[in-house]
């Protein structure tokens, strides 16, 4: 059986502590750095060659080349995702940073299939985009778990 207290707006968990007033404060902290910072791979790569605008990427709306747009806006709309899956951790977990750190490694592992899958991309291309999930990654997990976070 899970020990867990209430303290004030943070739940107590096993060793570790959300900040649950924190938490909504460090994803969007988390959402605009790694738009940001991923918006920063995007230009360097696109500067350098590695992006080419031939090159078109499945979308809901059917195709189109990668995009500063798609970039950020799929940056926040995985944070975002990132700090609610925290947060339902936080809920249950006994160790909820241990947790979601190692769920977050799993997910990027997982992340590097869907670059390589674009039909026509260069080898370029494909690093770069697994570059901004490398650096949306460490964005993300790194602020969510600094953040949102206290010890007992």
């Amino acid at each position: 059986m899970q020990n867990t207290q209430t303290a004030g707006n943070e739940k107590i968990a096993g060793g570790e502590r959300i900040a649950w007033g924190r938490l909504p404060w460090a994803a969007l902290l988390a959402a605009v750095a790694a738009a940001v910072a991923n918006v920063l791979v995007y230009f360097t790569a696109s500067a350098l060659g590695f992006i080419p605008q031939s090159v078109l990427i499945p979308t809901a709306s059917g195709e189109s080349p990668l995009m500063v747009g798609m970039v950020a806006i799929t940056s926040v709309i995985g944070t975002v995702g990132a700090a609610i899956v925290f947060a339902i951790i936080g809920l249950f977990a006994r160790r909820p940073v241990r947790l979601f750190r190692i769920l977050a490694i799993v997910v990027l592992v997982l992340s590097f299939v869907a670059p390589a899958t674009i039909p026509g991309a260069p080898v370029a291309m494909i690093l770069s985009m697994e570059v901004m999930h490398v650096v949306a990654w460490a964005v993300t997990v790194g602020l969510l778990t600094t953040l949102a976070r206290r010890e007992k």
